[in-house]
């Protein structure tokens, strides 16, 4: 099955799929140490960036994408949300009214609901189609509370 998926890449991008080389394994468990993620983080996040569970089956081209991604030097690492989609969500969750009292985002509201319902409290950690569907799930509740609030006031008052 490896072999077929192998040479289907060959087919598909016309080069052949190389491991990753021993520097670049390196590289990345050096970075990640860096950044404080344990083994499990590291293999989550290599897995959010490139769908691989497991640093034997990377590409060169993958561990490029993950020491970039690790060093900082792209801000939206292949399927991660994007600073678009960030600020979106950081929007419809002010306007959803989850702000303290400064009228600035309530994150710990945010990261709760992000927690619940996608798996991740870290609003940075989101795939791009995670942060899709957030973006939908805010603007559905958004729209029943406009829904509510209508009628809510459409009733008529008990005297």
């Amino acid at each position: 099955m490896k072999l077929k998926i192998r040479y289907i890449k060959q087919r598909l991008w016309g080069e052949p799929v190389s491991k990753l080389s021993d520097a670049q394994r390196g590289k990345i468990f050096k970075l990640a140490a860096e950044k404080g993620l344990d083994n499990e983080m590291l293999h989550a996040y290599i897995f959010s960036l490139v769908g691989k569970s497991s640093i034997k089956e990377l590409s060169k081209r993958d561990a490029m994408t993950i020491i970039d991604a690790l060093i900082g030097k792209t801000q939206n690492a292949i399927h991660m949300i994007s600073n678009k989609q960030q600020k979106y969500i950081e929007g419809l969750a002010k306007n959803y009214g989850w702000v303290d009292e400064n009228n600035n985002l309530n994150r710990k509201k945010l990261s709760a609901w992000l927690e619940g319902k996608y798996g991740c409290s870290d609003i940075t950690w989101l795939t791009s189609k995670k942060a899709s569907d957030a973006i939908e799930g805010l603007k559905a509740m958004i729209s029943r509370e406009k829904a509510n609030q209508k009628t809510a006031d459409s009733l008529p008052c008990a005297t």
